[in-house]
């Protein structure tokens, strides 16, 4: 063991007016006088933090409170308007459910908690990965995107080659790390079967020279394998890759994602888990220097807490390997708000009051951090000490972006009360998801987009991609969320550059409640549904689940289109071809075709359906509550259906809605 001496050489005293001692004080051994002295200065301490933390107590509970008072009167309102409709339960895509841990991994955590883990690797004389000189920065570049379409894109990256690099200006560099080059090249859309290929070359002073070559497939954003990927329909991916329509190492075309990144990004944690037994990468980087690698992404994610056990196992699982902690380089505020290490934060500020808005390597600060995780008293902290509720990472996102993408309403808030932007300034050329569009994706509780609403967050904001707020709440959110849009003015016509609208992408989630909200309000498109975006038959045939195709046949709006041209009995095949194809699906399907074929041959003698939906007295949704489960169905057990005013007949021609 070590022998650590600590001598005082020098004792420093100060009196406050209030301290009173007497003479006898003075004449009291020297232990016993500085016991008093610390005595005194730790109950002062004590009464300063209690009323700190008393503070601190006070503003939470007013922002409880406000929230609670909003949250009521806003489902009460939604309530209100869409009577029987109104339902606040999540998705299919937001209820599977994680497996929960086997024995042997329940014993092995277990284990854990009572023995010392070591985890030894070769020593090494070359830099930490953390070493931030300019010799051993990574260097990225790439070929304009308007070349995609004609030569493709070729993306070069380079780190530690003393031809290449930067002069080295960190006394602390020792001037050796592993020296790599990598090029990737992607082929044209539609030119060669091999659409990515990548190539490798580095040099290690312990190691020697290595070499890799691989080839990736590059597969739409709109491709089912994404689809099934966000979903988590991990049937749906089995099927694909034993049919060899897709693989584990499919890389969309316009953010650079392997199905295990779009995994991770719809928060499915056990398809990551059978991507990566089916041979995912979980290191390959995306296209945006925004975005992380897989493994990268898990830490992240691990950092930021509030996880289930058994999500934590899988999230280690894909981060092994990963250096991201020892790459952040963390100051001491970072690990105290991050759970790293023991520490006061009030006290640490105190000491070292520069420190709060210090960066970690990715240029967030410790208030960003405490955003992610929740940790409302954190916040409340730094931001009376004076952090920057607007501090912008190296990764575009503020503050405010990770609180609302971590469902952290309390948190969203207290940053916006502090000033924070709900649409932070993004360099030129650069589009980023704004926080609204986190919250659209990730937050379940409604009025988190009610506070950001609130303080004028641009409701149509998008990333690089023209994914609407809207449409992230029809993939993957409540109909709670989505009137809350609609009730801010959100554009129910909005279209990705896929070309997904609201309707097709609740079709494709089997998002029942949302999708019951948008055909209820057919009169605010400004096109038939059929004629925009992706095929609304084709979407249906691929995704749609036995109650999403009763919704749709039963919607009077889809029958007025005059467009004649579909070939309907090649959804069949598609339909057939469905790993969970049933008579059941099949009988549902088929009512909604005939429902179409009957149009098409008597959209002429039609009977003034367009006329009757015009003046607003046909309900689409009236037949709804005949097929649904007790959940539709009100507490008297008894469905109800609206009544409509007799029309009689007319011979004119209806026309499209508008």
């Amino acid at each position: 063991m070590t022998q650590v001496r600590l001598q005082l050489e020098e004792l420093s005293l100060k009196f406050s007016d209030s301290a009173e001692f007497s003479c006898a004080d003075w004449k009291v051994p020297n232990s016993k006088f500085v016991q008093m002295l610390l005595e005194q200065h730790h109950t002062t301490m004590s009464e300063a933090l209690s009323h700190k933390y008393s503070q601190v107590n006070q503003r939470l509970e007013q922002v409880e409170v406000l929230l609670q008072n909003q949250a009521t009167q806003m489902h009460a309102a939604q309530a209100f308007q869409a009577g029987r409709l109104y339902n606040t339960s999540a998705p299919p895509a937001r209820r599977r459910p994680v497996r929960p841990v086997s024995p042997r991994s329940a014993s092995r955590i277990q284990a854990g908690s009572d023995y010392i883990k070591m985890r030894l690797r070769q020593a090494r004389t070359t830099c930490q990965a953390a070493c931030r000189c300019s010799c051993h920065s990574a260097l990225d570049e790439k070929t304009p995107a308007f070349m995609d379409g004609l030569l493709g894109q070729l993306f070069v990256g380079f780190t530690g080659w003393p031809m290449l690099s930067a002069k080295c200006d960190s006394a602390a560099c020792t001037g050796q790390r592993t020296s790599s080059v990598s090029l990737e090249y992607w082929f044209p859309p539609g030119i060669c079967w091999s659409q990515i290929v990548r190539l490798s070359l580095a040099y290690e002073a312990n190691v020697g020279p290595s070499l890799q070559l691989n080839t990736l497939r590059r597969v739409p954003d709109s491709s089912q394998c994404v689809s099934f990927a966000l979903e988590g329909n991990i049937d749906g991916l089995k099927n694909l890759f034993n049919r060899g329509l897709a693989s584990p190492r499919d890389v969309s075309s316009t953010r650079g994602y392997t199905l295990l990144r779009w995994a991770l990004y719809g928060q499915q944690y056990e398809t990551c888990k059978f991507l990566m037994a089916a041979g995912a990468d979980p290191t390959y980087r995306p296209i945006a220097k925004s975005d992380d690698s897989p493994s990268d992404k898990a830490v992240d994610i691990l950092l930021r807490g509030h996880i289930p056990q058994e999500v934590v196992e899988i999230l280690r699982f894909v981060s092994e390997g990963s250096d991201f902690i020892e790459r952040q380089n963390f100051a001491r505020i970072h690990r105290i708000v991050l759970g790293l290490c023991g520490g006061d934060l009030e006290e640490e500020l105190r000491l070292y009051p520069r420190s709060v808005d210090c960066a970690d390597a990715t240029g967030r600060t410790a208030l960003q951090w405490a955003a992610a995780r929740g940790d409302e008293r954190a916040v409340i902290t730094l931001l009376s000490w004076g952090a920057d509720p607007n501090n912008m990472d190296g990764k575009l996102n503020t503050p405010l972006t990770l609180a609302a993408n971590q469902n952290q309403t309390a948190c969203v808030r207290l940053l916006l009360e502090a000033g924070a932007h709900p649409d932070p300034e993004l360099p030129p050329g650069i589009k980023f998801g704004t926080p609204l569009n986190c919250a659209a994706r990730n937050a379940r509780d409604p009025m988190l987009m009610k506070s950001l609403l609130d303080f004028n967050a641009n409701i149509e904001a998008c990333g690089v991609d023209g994914v609407t707020p809207l449409l992230h709440v029809a993939r993957g959110n409540s109909a709670a969320h989505a009137m809350l849009l609609l009730e801010y003015g959100a554009n129910i016509n909005a279209t990705s550059k896929n070309g997904q609208t609201p309707l097709t992408t609740a079709i494709q989630y089997n998002n029942h409640p949302v999708l019951r909200l948008l055909l209820e309000r057919w009169f605010e498109y400004t096109e038939c549904p059929r004629l925009t975006g992706p095929n609304l038959l084709e979407i249906a045939a691929q995704y749609a689940d036995v109650k999403t195709i009763v919704l749709l046949t039963d919607a009077e709006h889809l029958r007025v289109s005059k467009d004649s041209s579909y070939v309907l009995d090649r959804y069949n095949q598609i339909l057939v071809e469905r790993v969970d194809f049933s008579e059941k699906l099949s009988a549902a399907f088929e009512d909604l075709l005939s429902v179409l074929r009957m149009e098409a041959e008597h959209h002429h003698g039609s009977h003034g359906i367009d006329s009757r939906m015009e003046s607003g007295l046909l309900n689409p949704l009236d037949s709804y509550y005949l097929d649904y489960s007790d959940e539709d169905i009100d507490s008297s057990g008894l469905a109800f259906e609206d009544a409509k005013e007799t029309l009689s007949p007319t011979t004119s021609e209806g026309s499209e809605p508008e």
